[in-house]
């Protein structure tokens, strides 16, 4: 019987990696925070905590509000998802995989968990000291590189792209925009409503679609990316999940059915 798979993160790489891994039949539970602050929305199953359930390219992944609902979504074939950030229950499930989709290495993911393999995502990770490998995200020659040893490539100093919206300052996040709209040059897209009830507005650094935006009223902090303007200026890549995403997923199914083969040497 394949080990059931969990995954902490529901941004569009753990999306892509649970779409792959599901297809390959597996069973997929991904542990969130109560209130995700995904950007691609619409091709990221982080969704499902606000909706209660989210559809990407035609598979749906659904929210549990407790072990018991979560077992039996699972049963019945379903992706879940849970509020469960430091991921606490995974102890309470069966054999497993455990793959780690957040930004940044969190010691807990790693020690609270009871996973037979376990597989992290970029640099925040180092492969043999906090999971069995690493899956380098940095794009060019090597992306999506499973590493058996060692650490992925760290993001360049003032690598920050000028497509993504950054929050100026703390606060909750009010859009009137929604993931797909078309833009101009200083065409407005979001407040951030500051505790001292000021109002800095966010808008279009350029002509293009807005391909990603945080959920209404989810809290922020200073240099959070909030949003994301694609140039490319083609409103259906707002709802496919990216090549960079589906070459990570590749290569974590690859990674898991190496493991469950026995080919992990």
């Amino acid at each position: 019987m394949k080990r059931m798979i969990i995954i902490r993160g529901g941004g569009e790489m753990a999306t892509a990696a649970a779409h792959y891994l599901h297809m390959a039949g597996f069973e997929i539970l991904l542990l969130e925070r109560a209130h995700p602050a995904a950007v691609r929305r619409e091709v990221s199953f982080a969704d499902a905590m606000y909706e209660g359930e989210k559809t990407v390219e035609r598979v749906t992944c659904y929210r549990a509000d407790s072990i018991k609902d979560a077992d039996d979504r699972l049963r019945a074939g379903q992706i879940v998802m849970m509020a469960d950030p430091e991921g606490k229950c995974a102890r309470r499930f069966r054999r497993h995989i455990l793959i780690n989709a957040i930004a940044g290495y969190m010691p807990e993911a790693h020690t609270a968990s009871s996973a037979d393999f376990s597989i992290g995502l970029g640099s925040g990770y180092c492969a043999r000291r906090d999971v069995d490998c690493v899956i380098e995200l940095r794009r060019g020659h090597n992306l999506g590189r499973i590493i058996r040893d060692g650490w992925a490539s760290k993001r360049c100093a003032g690598a920050a792209k000028a497509n993504l919206l950054l929050a100026p300052a703390a606060g909750r996040f009010k859009s009137p925009r929604t993931i797909s709209n078309v833009l101009r040059p200083g065409d407005p897209i979001a407040d951030i409503c500051t505790d001292d009830g000021q109002k800095m507005l966010l808008t279009a650094p350029f002509a293009g679609v807005l391909r990603g935006l945080i959920h209404d009223d989810c809290p922020v902090q200073p240099g959070m990316v909030v949003a994301e303007v694609d140039g490319a200026s083609d409103p259906g890549r707002c709802y496919t999940i990216s090549d960079k995403a589906r070459c990570v997923a590749g290569s974590v199914l690859a990674a898991v059915m190496a493991f469950e083969s026995g080919n992990w040497h």
